[in-house]
């Protein structure tokens, strides 16, 4: 197959962000017509890079590939607005509090109030640039290397600046949750490192990941569903996730 065009590059990074993707959907975010777009979806399958469905396409492979920051923000903020807001409502006044890479945490950042007196600690620019200048929240940023993709310091500084602070809590995300393992992953393995050394670190871990990355696997362990952690999710999860999410030890929230 000859190299995507930059509408079949969208519809590539769509699809490793979302898992599923609708043909009519597509065409009204493309502004394209539902034709053209099956002639990519055609070609692409061709590729290999994806399977076809009845109105739309699949990921071919199981492991979702790292997509950018502003791909991300693109989908599903209403149901990530909702699950910030929740892990919001379970900090306590004066927390040490770690939010992660990702869009979620910048719905946290977006949330948080002021009464909480919070001390933030983050290795994501977009929220510590949320934060800026916000009353009873002091900003600690992790030194590092910025990432390629997405707007985050990574790297052996950022571990070992981690290493240096005892959090409260951990607000962490994922791009994929291996319902069946209790298991969610980061497409980036640096950040999935950060994220678990922010965990080692917390007394308490508030995993915040929409339904759409459940039945995926990414490239690095980025944590485990198990005691004294919290996943806070949407309601669109099917009834064979929810009982196979009820028997891992973690805290299972369906908003």
């Amino acid at each position: 197959m000859q190299a995507l065009n930059e509408r079949q590059e969208r519809i590539r990074h769509l699809l490793a962000t979302q898992g599923r993707l609708n043909v009519a959907a597509l065409s009204r975010q493309l502004a394209v017509a539902a034709m053209t777009i099956r002639r990519d979806l055609t070609q692409m399958e061709q590729a290999g890079l994806l399977t076809r469905t009845h109105g739309g396409c699949l990921l071919q492979s199981p492991f979702v590939a790292e997509a950018t920051f502003h791909e991300k923000q693109r989908v599903r903020q209403e149901q990530k607005s909702t699950i910030a807001r929740e892990a919001v409502r379970r900090l306590k006044r004066g927390d040490a509090v770690y939010l992660d890479t990702g869009t979620t945490a910048l719905q946290v950042a977006r949330a948080l109030s002021p009464n909480l007196d919070l001390r933030v600690f983050t290795n994501n620019l977009r929220v510590a640039l949320e934060l800026f200048g916000r009353t009873g929240v002091e900003v600690t940023v992790y030194g590092g290397a910025l990432a390629r993709r997405n707007p985050d310091l990574v790297d052996e500084i950022a571990l070992e600046q981690i290493a240096k602070y005892r959090l409260d809590v951990a607000i962490v995300g994922g791009d994929a949750l291996d319902v069946m393992r209790a298991e969610f992953y980061g497409a980036d393995t640096s950040s999935a490192a950060l994220s678990r050394a922010a965990q080692r670190q917390a007394d308490r871990v508030i995993v915040t990941m929409d339904s759409s990355k459940f039945g995926k696997r990414s490239l690095a362990v980025a944590g485990r569903l198990t005691s004294g952690v919290t996943l806070i999710t949407d309601n669109e999860v099917n009834a064979k996730d929810r009982a196979a999410l009820r028997r891992t030890k973690a805290e299972i929230v369906f908003l």
